[in-house]
């Protein structure tokens, strides 16, 4: 009895790691790496971990938001656009104000950008609009209105609030507690609402096979929508995360467009198919901190700044392209 539990137990252990093996890979990877920019720097320590941790934190988060969106079987161009709009809103209205009302805004920043952008998941399902062209418009939309608020790069946000999220008052510095703490609470929420929920499973079974998921009595739009709602608050993270370690608002949309590029790059690196359906938003969270740290790694072993954004180019190429197949082989074997 007792070598039969076992027995059971180590095949649970076993089906887990071969089905999450990817994002158990890509966490040796990254943890390859630091170890690599240990080696490859004079002096590797508190300030350097305090700044990969709080400089990943905005596209680690707009990561964990498309990773969502990309399981339920879709793909969201204008995350860069909310992190804009988020950025530039928080900017403008955290100004001069107390921590109290700057913790406020942000909490309502994240529920009205949420809300906003199930706004766009429920256009989709309705309209029957790929998913692809209505976020490219409506990243145009947010980013144009990011404008407007904020025409120029400007605003603040409180002391504390920049505490938050960079471990330091000013910004600078600081310790990698916090950093850390404001990455790994997000995305062990967003792991459990995703992976120990009714919404959170019918967001797999709608990604895998929409058609099936409506034959079995759930609500696809539900489902689709709550995957956008997730998206969107975590962009307006992203942004409250740029406004904290910049201390200022930045409207410009190549900012975003590149954001929404690099969210893409660390979904399909972090190991979710862009078929939808598979995938763990954790992958997704140590591909974010790779990205972020390519260009420290490729600095710090002296290649040029323009050389080194083709190598970063070709490596999140290359990673697609091994996802890619990886994907065609489990379809095939199953």
């Amino acid at each position: 009895m007792i070598s039969s539990v076992r027995s059971a137990g180590a095949t649970v252990w076993r089906r887990g790691l071969a089905r999450n093996s990817w994002t158990l890979g890509v966490w040796l990877l990254l943890s390859a790496l630091l170890v690599w920019y240990a080696a490859l720097i004079p002096v590797f320590g508190q300030f350097q971990i305090t700044s990969i941790s709080k400089n990943s934190l905005p596209l680690v988060y707009l990561a964990i938001g498309q990773a969502v969106i990309v399981i339920a079987g879709g793909i969201d161009l204008s995350l860069g656009g909310l992190l804009l709009l988020s950025n530039a809103l928080a900017a403008r209205f955290m100004e001069d104000q107390p921590f109290g009302m700057v913790l406020l805004i942000a909490l309502v920043l994240i529920a009205g950008l949420g809300m906003l952008n199930a706004l766009v998941g429920y256009v989709i399902t309705v309209s029957g609009v790929p998913d692809i062209v209505v976020t490219l418009a409506t990243g145009y939309i947010w980013s144009g209105i990011a404008l407007w608020v904020l025409p120029s790069p400007g605003g603040g946000t409180a002391p504390e609030f920049r505490w938050l999220f960079t471990g330091a008052q000013s910004g600078i510095g600081g310790t990698f507690v916090m950093p850390i703490l404001m990455m790994a609470v997000p995305a062990f929420v967003v792991f459990l609402l995703s992976r120990r929920t009714r919404i959170g499973l019918s967001i797999y079974a709608i990604g895998s096979d929409q058609v099936a998921a409506r034959l079995a009595g759930l609500d696809v739009r539900r489902a689709k929508m709550a995957s956008y709602a997730v998206g969107g608050a975590l962009a307006a993270l992203a942004g409250l995360a740029t406004v904290a370690l910049t201390g200022t608002g930045d409207p410009r949309f190549s900012v975003g467009a590149n954001a929404t590029l690099n969210s893409v790059a660390a979904v399909v690196l972090g190991g979710v198919a862009l078929v939808g359906g598979t995938g763990l938003v954790l992958g997704a969270v140590a591909a974010g901190v790779i990205l972020i740290m390519l260009n420290p790694i490729l600095s710090a072993m002296g290649i040029d700044p323009n050389n080194a954004q083709i190598i970063q180019g070709l490596l999140i190429a290359g990673v697609m392209m091994v996802g890619g197949l990886v994907t065609l082989l489990r379809e095939r074997s199953a």
